[in-house]
């Protein structure tokens, strides 16, 4: 068994997918691991695998004459970072070069509905957090929020936010990837910080906070309170980053 960890990337994913296909025809037996599992799995067997732009680009035109809607089907699925998603999406994807149609036509097959299943994660994942989104305003008039969704939604959401707000100075940190939205007028990007560079917390008690607390407190009714529902509609985990469950903010 050869794992192959690869830069975790769109591109480093899709070119290790080209690899693990390149070296079954060879007759090894390969597994995809991200890096966050390499402390995890034996480096006896470990390849590197870095990006390329060539290869990469034929896995993913590759999966559009399979099927238009397939490459978004894998790229959202992979965004879920569920453990084992890389396996499952090479297993997917040679079942549908193998029958040279989309794989996704069999919806009781396992690898199917594993990758169905983690692809709509990302996309409700995607949703919530374009509602629970809550931003602070720091004393230099950039407005910052912090977030930590299961899925790496933060591609997905960029152009909603710089969208909307396209006059703003913005950034978006997701604190369990250490992954930074930098929005600004001319554009966005994505950084990955650096192991030695720390988060600081987000200033408190600030005109946004307030502003949000205050629309709580006018819309809450005590007499139509239902704690059950609420926890449906806003799940506790991600209640630590909206400023409405903080400290003076009202309970409906």
């Amino acid at each position: 068994m050869t794992n192959l960890y690869y830069t975790p990337t769109w591109e480093g994913f899709l070119t290790a997918v080209f690899e693990a296909f390149d070296r079954g025809r060879r007759g090894e037996t390969v597994s995809i691991r991200h890096p966050r599992e390499s402390a995890e799995t034996s480096m006896f067997d470990a390849a590197p695998c870095h990006p390329d732009p060539d290869k990469a680009g034929r896995v993913e035109r590759g999966m559009a004459r399979l099927a238009p809607g397939l490459p978004e089907t894998v790229y959202m699925a992979w965004l879920s970072e569920r453990p084992g998603v890389e396996d499952d999406l090479l297993g997917l994807l040679a079942l549908g070069f193998e029958r040279k149609r989309d794989p996704r036509g069999d919806m009781t097959h396992p690898l199917v509905m594993s990758v169905s299943k983690a692809a709509r994660q990302t996309g409700q994942e995607r949703q919530r957090m374009l509602q629970f989104v809550r931003f602070v305003q720091t004393p230099e008039g950039i407005y910052v929020a912090d977030i930590e969704p299961n899925s790496n939604v933060l591609p997905l959401i960029a152009e909603h936010f710089h969208g909307r707000f396209n006059d703003q100075r913005l950034l978006i940190r997701d604190l369990r990837r250490r992954l930074v939205l930098v929005s600004r007028q001319n554009g966005w990007f994505i950084r990955e910080l650096g192991p030695d560079e720390e988060i600081p917390p987000l200033p408190e008690d600030g005109l946004f906070e307030d502003l949000w607390r205050g629309y709580f407190r006018a819309v809450s009714n005590p007499a139509r309170k239902n704690l059950r529902l609420q926890q449906h509609f806003v799940p506790l985990r991600y209640r630590e980053h909206l400023t409405e469950f903080q400290a003076g903010a009202a309970r409906f």
